[in-house]
């Protein structure tokens, strides 16, 4: 099944959902969300949020993948520090390429990180690794972007 296919078949469940279950946190969406595309994309090694806990500091929140992620990264550092500061996607091809990079897995070849606003402020950011080179384009960019704005 191709990449449009399976974000339109996650946003269809999670729409479904959280039309049916009235009221749901932050914290519920987001887990739901990163289970939901875990399961449809069952390759990424990590599939998750970050929560902005301070001005300064994101920390781990709900995810799916390996056991060993960052549990908390500073603004400006790393690929979710960036996109935090920068309030804006990045979509890394090559991680070994991108300056100031913080491996938290060494399967990761290849990331996505988009910022959640509310408003103008970082509340959170979606965080999802590949173990492949180039997976993430347009297409996750704008799927994503149509995911993240249920929450």
């Amino acid at each position: 099944m191709n990449k449009q296919k399976r974000y339109d078949r996650v946003l269809h469940i999670l729409k479904t959902t959280f039309t049916t279950e009235l009221g749901l946190s932050l914290q519920a969406k987001m887990s739901l969300i990163s289970a939901v595309l875990h399961s449809e994309f069952d390759h990424w090694v990590f599939c998750g949020f970050y929560v902005m806990v301070t001005p300064e500091l994101l920390e781990i929140g709900p995810y799916q993948g390996h056991i060993l992620a960052c549990t908390h990264i500073p603004l400006g550092r790393g690929v979710c520090g960036m996109s935090a500061k920068e309030k804006k996607t990045i979509i890394i091809d090559d991680v070994k390429n991108f300056p100031n990079y913080i491996s938290c897995d060494s399967d990761t070849k290849s990331e996505i990180v988009m910022p959640i606003l509310l408003g103008q402020e970082v509340v959170s950011i979606l965080d999802i690794d590949s173990p492949f080179l180039s997976d993430f384009n347009q297409t996750d960019k704008v799927s994503l972007k149509k995911i993240t704005s249920l929450i």
